[in-house]
C-alpha cells in the first residue's frame, strides 16, 4: 500500500485548534489590474493551527469563515481522512461549490494533509508524489498603476533575480486606453528580449471580438498566452475566442471546484490555472493536475505562490508557479519556514508538511496579530 493510500485510511481525533486574526499587512506600494485594485495588503486573513491526538499540528492559511467549520471536527470522534472530509465537504453544500465556503473547506483539507504528510516525516510535495525539489517560477507583476520607468525598475528586478518568463497586467482601467497597453508590452519585450517568455493578462474584462481585437495588436509581440481574457464562466464567449485567437489562451483561476475545469478544456483553452488555496480539496488541484497531462495542455499556479510550489512540483518540469511578486514578497517576508527564491525557481524545504510557516514573534513585533481563540 502506497503512502498517500496508507494515510487516507488512518484515523485521526482533533485535540484543539487554534485561530489568528491577523490586522492588514501592507504591501510596499498598491497594485492594481485591468478591473480591480487597489490591493494593498497581503490577501491573508487568518491562520489556522489544527491538532491532533498526537499533537501534530496542521496549519493553512484560512479566513475568519474557518470558525463554521472547526465546531464540525472538534467533537471528540475519531474517523479516517475520507470520513472528515466527506463531512466538512458536504456541510456547506446549501453553500454552492463554487464560493467562500468551499475555497474554506479546501483550507480545511490542507490543514488536514499538513498533519498526514507530518505523521509520515514527509515534506507535502514528496507526499504528494513528487519527486523533485524545486519548481520553475514566473514573474507576474506589471500593474496598470505603474508608470513606464517604475514598471522598467520592476522588470529588471526580475531579470536580475534570474526569472525567464512574465507576466504583466493589460486593460488598463476597464481596457480606456489599449494603446497605452502595447506600448507597455512593447517596452517590456524590449526589456526581456527576444528569448523571454511574455503573457499578458485582462482579468475577464472583455468579449470574444474585443479580446480578438487586442490579441491581433500585440500578436507580433510574441506572446506566450492570454490570460482571462473574457469572464471565467462565459464559455459560449470563450470558445469563440479559442477558434480564432492567434494567441494561445489560459484560464482556470477562478473556479472553486476541480470538475468546472473540464469546460475550459471543452472551450478550447491551451493553459489550465488551479490555485490550490482556492479550490475545495487538494485532489481537486490534482484532478486538474492530471486533466493537463491527459490533453496535453500547459500547466501554471498562482496563489499564495510558496504553498503552491510543493503541488507545481508533482507536475512536468515546465510547469510553473506564478508569483505575483508585488503582494506575495511580502507574505514570503513574513513567513519563518518558505521555500528558497533562486535563479527564477523555489526551492522546496526538507521540513515535514507544508512549506511555509509564519514567523508569529516577528507579526506580534509588527503589531499585525489582532486576536488568537482557542477551540
Amino acid at each position: 500500500m502506497d503512502i498517500y493510500k496508507q494515510a487516507y485510511e488512518e484515523n485521526i481525533r482533533f485535540e484543539r485548534a487554534v485561530l489568528y486574526k491577523f490586522k492588514p499587512i501592507k504591501i510596499p506600494i498598491p497594485f492594481w489590474d485591468s478591473t480591480g485594485g487597489p490591493f494593498d495588503k497581503v490577501p491573508l486573513d487568518a491562520w489556522l493551527e489544527l491538532y491532533d491526538e498526537n499533537g501534530i499540528c496542521g496549519q493553512a492559511p484560512c479566513s475568519e469563515n474557518m470558525k463554521d467549520i472547526i465546531p464540525l471536527i472538534m467533537t471528540g470522534e475519531t474517523k479516517t481522512y475520507e470520513q472528515w472530509y466527506q463531512k466538512v465537504y458536504w456541510a456547506i453544500r446549501n453553500n454552492g461549490f463554487s464560493g467562500e465556503a468551499a475555497v474554506e473547506v479546501g483550507r480545511f483539507d490542507l490543514a488536514l494533509h499538513d498533519i498526514m504528510a507530518k505523521r509520515k516525516g514527509l515534506p507535502l510535495h514528496k507526499f504528494l508524489g513528487a519527486k523533485r525539489d524545486w519548481v520553475n517560477v514566473y514573474a507576474s507583476g506589471c500593474g496598470t498603476h505603474l508608470t513606464g520607468q517604475q514598471m522598467v525598475t520592476e522588470v529588471q528586478q526580475f531579470i536580475k533575480e534570474g526569472y525567464t518568463t512574465f507576466k504583466m497586467k493589460v486593460a488598463t482601467d476597464f481596457g480606456a486606453d489599449l494603446d497605452r497597453d502595447i506600448e507597455r508590452i512593447r517596452i517590456v519585450r524590449e526589456l526581456i528580449g527576444p528569448q523571454g517568455k511574455l503573457a499578458i493578462d485582462a482579468n475577464q474584462l472583455w468579449n470574444a471580438k474585443e479580446a480578438y481585437e487586442f490579441a491581433r495588436r500585440v500578436e507580433n509581440y510574441n506572446i506566450a498566452w492570454l490570460e482571462e481574457p473574457v469572464h471565467s464562466y462565459d464559455f459560449e464567449e470563450l470558445e469563440k475566442l479559442t477558434e480564432i485567437s492567434p494567441i494561445p489562451i489560459a484560464m482556470g483561476e477562478s473556479p472553486r471546484c476541480g470538475k468546472v475545469m473540464y469546460a475550459y478544456i471543452k472551450a478550447g483553452v491551451k493553459q489550465l490555472q488551479p490555485i490550490p488555496s482556492n479550490l475545495s480539496g487538494v485532489r481537486d488541484w490534482m484532478l486538474v493536475k492530471n486533466q493537463a497531462r491527459k490533453y496535453n495542455l500547459e500547466l501554471t499556479s498562482g496563489g499564495f505562490s510558496h504553498i503552491t510550489a510543493s503541488f507545481i512540483a508533482t507536475a512536468d518540469e515546465e510547469d510553473m508557479v506564478e508569483y505575483l511578486v508585488p503582494l506575495m514578497r511580502t507574505f514570503y517576508d513574513i513567513m519563518e519556514l518558505r521555500p528558497e527564491e533562486k535563479d527564477g525557481k523555489f526551492y522546496l524545504p526538507s521540513e515535514p508538511g507544508i512549506c511555509v510557516s509564519p514567523d508569529f514573534k516577528l507579526l506580534k513585533k509588527m503589531g499585525c496579530i489582532e486576536a488568537i481563540e482557542f477551540f
